[in-house]
């Protein structure tokens, strides 16, 4: 399993904010000019997706 660089465990907690991956992107710090493409990428890899996984079981719950 690789290990996530910053800016990926950065992705990952702002992904579960509002599970927009362009936003979470550049919230992360990537580029506005491609963080659409950056946000894919990054829910294409499957240690993200892993870490995203595990990061929205142990996320508390908020009511609606």
């Amino acid at each position: 399993m690789s290990k996530l660089t910053l800016r990926q465990q950065r992705f990952v907690e702002e992904y579960l904010v509002d599970l927009n991956a362009t936003q979470a992107a550049i919230r992360a710090g990537y580029s506005p000019k491609t963080a659409r493409q950056q946000g894919h990428e990054n829910l294409t890899k499957p240690y993200i997706e892993a870490a995203i996984q595990r990061a929205s079981r142990s996320a508390p719950r908020v009511p609606e």
